[in-house]
């Protein structure tokens, strides 16, 4: 198709928390408008170690979802119990399940899942058993912890997370408050809160990074922006007790250096820059990664990727890209761990690549999951 044929630019939806599957959203039309029709959706899959692309069918009226709490998993290895995937080509088994909320969810007496199995590729509703229910919840991200449940975790980056053991046989919700704010707001759900916060499942330990920015109300020019990040994390088995969230580290971007032997030495001073877009690092190391950008209101700007040591408190690396599609700072870039399945193609040079992290990419207005390698 040719891309005048997109209603909007085809996005990702969810993946893996292992990296290996993708959930695409493609939406031919001619307005932006007909993305927020479900019947004009179409869905992707993208396993990364068959290298197969499928369509999915529709999920038609009788199974309306909330895109927004769309999320993908292995289908659990029965010998196993685990849904875990092995890198390039190694898999033992290929079937996928992809969840959602029903679209009216929240506040109904008997809420259901929307399911696909790919083993069947057929949808169905299953009722789910509430064990406790936030007072307020809006889902912004998904992650999936897996596992013989097949859990996966609705994240409201404003409130808390909702966890769904999606193939158990009476799946139930349980709930974990996000931890305190660094500051209380008087209008929380206001705005996008992925400009400030993010979180990410790596190995046995959820981790959450939020972001307090320090706008300058002077009138200095340029003006000086500064800006905290704290970052918190918990153990999967402990996901039932907020009170177990602990602090693994704290940043001031005014006490941030800049790598002199990096290209983040060419960059404008870090206090002109808005900055947002927080970023966990795959790596489970002490990388973050941030979006920068002169002024998040224009895109004519150039935009960079900057990768900050949390321990050293040092701007280790910048990647420049162009802007025209990145308004606010919200999206432009998200991680992964689908580098680990793809392979070099016979006779190109392998490039040396650091799995999970960002790719630098259009985004769309919808919320997007996680790739990979840092591209322009």
């Amino acid at each position: 198709m040719d891309h005048t044929e997109f209603a909007v630019s085809p996005f990702i939806v969810a993946t893996e928390t292992d990296g290996g599957l993708v959930l695409l959203c493609v939406v031919p039309g001619k307005r932006p408008t007909d993305a927020q029709l479900l019947r004009n959706r179409q869905y992707f899959v993208y396993d990364a170690c068959y290298c197969q692309l499928y369509h999915l069918p529709h999920p038609g009226p009788q199974h309306e979802i909330n895109g927004f709490s769309l999320a993908i998993m292995r289908e659990p290895n029965k010998g196993t119990g685990t849904g875990n995937l092995r890198p390039h080509g190694q898999a033992e088994f290929g079937h996928f399940v992809v969840a959602a909320q029903a679209h009216l969810f929240w506040g109904k007496k008997s809420p259901q899942l929307c399911i696909y199995h790919s083993a069947t590729k057929t949808w169905s509703k299953k009722p789910v058993v509430i064990d406790s229910s936030p007072q307020k919840h809006s889902t912004t991200k998904t992650f999936t912890i897996g596992g013989p449940k097949g859990t996966v975790a609705w994240v409201d980056l404003w409130r808390n997370i909702i966890f769904c053991d999606v193939l158990a046989g009476r799946p139930t919700l349980s709930c974990l408050n996000l931890p305190p704010p660094l500051r209380p707001r008087p209008n929380v759900g206001a705005g996008n809160p992925r400009s400030h916060r993010n979180i990410a499942v790596l190995g046995n330990t959820i981790k959450y990074v939020e972001m307090l920015p320090h706008p300058d109300r002077s009138s200095s020019t340029p003006p000086s922006h500064r800006w905290e990040v704290v970052a918190w994390s918990i153990q999967k088995a402990n996901r039932s007790w907020p009170e177990d969230w602990h602090t693994e580290g704290n940043l001031d971007s005014t006490h941030i250096k800049v790598d002199s032997g990096t290209t983040a030495a060419t960059l404008p001073t870090l206090s002109t820059l808005h900055v947002g877009l927080p970023t966990l690092s795959l790596q489970n190391d002490a990388i973050f990664h941030f979006l920068a950008k002169i002024d998040y209101r224009q895109s004519e700007h150039t935009t960079w990727v900057l990768a900050v040591d949390m321990q050293t408190k040092t701007i280790t690396q910048a990647a420049e890209f162009r802007a025209e599609r990145t308004l606010g700072l919200a999206w432009g870039f998200d991680a992964s761990s689908i580098s680990a399945y793809l392979q070099t193609a016979p006779g190109t040079q392998q490039i040396p690549k650091r799995p999970g992290v960002p790719l630098l990419k259009s985004p769309s207005k919808k919320h997007t999951g996680d790739v990979d390698a840092m591209v322009a």
